[in-house]
């Protein structure tokens, strides 16, 4: 495979190691936490002037607690912990002691966080190491993250491209190889699009799953993991999920997802293609195709049931999403029009005019997705479905923008995702894993989703389309 730009390390080079394998060889003694976090180091130091992922970095104090995760492992202490040692980036939407949580704008550039997100305080008590803090689009609003705080973010497998939003800086770190974990946050597809984009592995949980006291009102928002394999990503998971006392809407019940799978050739997979305006660009389909033979091959039913999807999935999802923030959209711009950028002013704009029925309208709309869905997710494991209908969003282009796919126009809004869908009906864990790249070397994902809060299903599968992909094969 030729890798564009050669930002894509090697699946050979240290700062590429899963999770997994790197924890087995810490407590082998083959590779030290300090040796792993300083190659992720240099490799940061190589691709950033390029693609531009991170907000603010903590490399001093990371190699300190790289350290000190050596000496447990040479001393084979029994309170190593579940990611010890390993490196995490956090989303600039999370609070995080003493380091500013900007949103991506230049109204919150001083924001200094006062106390620890929910999420971050269990990365650190499970010994993840937080070395920087990744991108995102101005409040998180936006598929491209481009801000007029913190620049453009580029995808490492071509800077011409977006590595999608708003969890992108995520996204774009991971496939560059200059971070083991991230977080990212998803209330309309913010952590799958960057993931599909990127060609990395990333979990919308079901609502509640994750503790977040700041969103966990809004059932659309959850916060969640994002790796390069599924197995890591389900690490991440385990450690950041469980109820929280600050949060009213976490789940009490404590879902652990196995670190491994045995393989199954019996699964039943309900295949969906054509979920929006159009069906994804050819090129897309061609590797969605390609991965159904193999799973075919390889034991499994992949059926295409027809699914009578509503129409207006995207539209009432936009008018839902600007219209629960209008009334703060609307205070910001009264004091700090100047400050933001382009598309926040568009956003606002459409969240003026949605109509009075918005959320009696979204709930219809959800109705109307779960009668279509409901009978699949009983009758199969999983449905599969493409994750972005193009994945050529320029790094810069903003969602007045259009694309044409099949001749059909779809602005740079939500026409190119079909992941709002799975927002909507926010208690059915979604995943995008990737399952190859088109002929142009840009990756293409999968979207996996399965029935309510069946979050152990989502990952088996996503374990089973990822053994039938040789993803990094030359």
């Amino acid at each position: 495979m030729t890798i564009p730009n050669g930002l894509i390390p090697s699946e050979k080079d240290i700062c590429y190691l899963g999770a997994q394998q790197a924890l087995e060889l810490f407590r082998t003694g083959e590779l030290s936490p300090v040796e792993l976090l300083q190659a992720q180091i240099e490799r940061a130091e190589e691709v950033e002037p390029q693609i531009n992922a991170f907000t603010e970095t903590f490399f001093e104090s990371a190699m300190e607690q790289a350290r000190c995760a050596e000496r447990r492992y040479l001393a084979r202490s029994e309170d190593v912990r579940p990611l010890e040692g390993l490196s995490v980036t956090v989303k600039d939407i999370l609070d995080q002691k003493g380091a500013r949580t900007t949103y991506g704008s230049l109204i919150y550039r001083d924001n200094i966080a006062s106390q620890d997100h929910p999420v971050v305080t269990r990365i650190k008590q499970a010994g993840g190491i937080i070395h920087a803090r990744t991108a995102t689009s101005e409040l998180a609003f936006g598929w491209v993250t481009a801000t007029r705080l913190w620049g453009v973010t580029r995808n490492p497998w071509n800077i011409d491209l977006t590595p999608g939003g708003s969890s992108g800086g995520a996204a774009a770190s991971l496939a560059a190889g200059t971070s083991t974990f991230a977080i990212g946050s998803d209330s309309a597809g913010s952590i799958r699009v960057p993931a599909a984009l990127c060609g990395v592995v990333g979990y919308k949980p079901p609502t509640g799953r994750v503790p977040d006291p700041v969103e966990g009102y809004d059932t659309y928002n959850v916060i969640g993991p994002m790796a390069r394999q599924v197995a890591d990503c389900a690490l991440l998971q385990n450690v950041i999920s469980g109820v929280h006392p600050s949060d009213i809407a976490s789940l009490r019940d404590r879902i652990e997802v196995p670190s491994e799978f045995p393989v199954s050739s019996r699964l039943r997979l309900a295949l969906a293609t054509d979920l929006g305006k159009t069906a994804p660009a050819d090129n897309i389909l061609r590797v969605i195709y390609r991965l159904v033979d193999r799973m075919r091959c390889s034991g499994c039913i992949v059926d295409e049931p027809v699914i009578d999807w509503p129409s207006s999935v995207s539209e009432n999802a936009k008018f839902y999403a600007v219209g629960l923030v209008a009334d703060s959209l609307k205070r910001l711009l009264e004091s700090h029009r100047a400050d933001v950028c382009g598309y926040i002013l568009s956003a606002a704009r459409i969240a003026a005019s949605c109509p009075p029925s918005i959320y009696s309208d979204a709930a219809a709309v959800a109705r109307q997705l779960y009668t279509a869905v409901s009978g699949i997710l009983e009758d199969y494991d999983a449905l599969i479905c493409p994750v972005v209908l193009t994945n050529r969003i320029g790094a810069e282009q903003m969602p007045w923008q259009p694309n044409f796919v099949n001749g059909t126009r779809l602005d740079s809004d939500y026409d190119w995702v079909v992941t709002p869908h799975f927002n909507m009906l926010g208690q059915l864990p979604a995943m995008s894993v990737p399952i190859g790249v088109d002929e142009n070397g840009i990756p293409v994902g999968i979207q996996i989703v399965t029935r309510s809060f069946d979050d152990v299903r989502a990952f088996q599968v996503g374990v089973a389309i990822e053994k039938n992909v040789s993803y990094f094969s030359s």
